[in-house]
């Protein structure tokens, strides 16, 4: 897939970072998929190994039990998305250092 055709996947990014936590979370990111959904609170966390990786949001229930709300069905699909954000992540890091 090229870049031109991700981009006209996901649309509408918006970055949110924060106060890097202990769990390695530097910034939530949301987005539009394909102009069907948008995806909300997806977390950007930090790899032991360097660079990031992509979670999708969870959900932890009363009784403590946690549940996944949205994730892609398989890498095909997952890999590209975490790609494109994480390229635009950084993207967006680069900028704001400029500023």
């Amino acid at each position: 897939m090229t870049k031109s055709r991700k981009r006209e996947k996901i649309s509408e990014i918006i970055f949110n970072p924060t106060i890097p936590s202990d769990k390695g979370v530097v910034c939530f990111v949301s987005f539009n998929y394909c102009n069907l959904f948008r995806i909300s609170d997806c977390a950007i966390l930090t790899k032991m190994s360097g660079g990031y990786r992509l979670s999708y949001p969870i959900k932890q229930l009363k009784n403590g039990k946690t549940i996944n709300v949205i994730y892609p069905l398989s890498a095909v699909v997952g890999k590209p998305i975490e790609d494109f954000l994480l390229m635009e992540y950084e993207k967006f890091l680069k900028d704001k250092v400029k500023d």
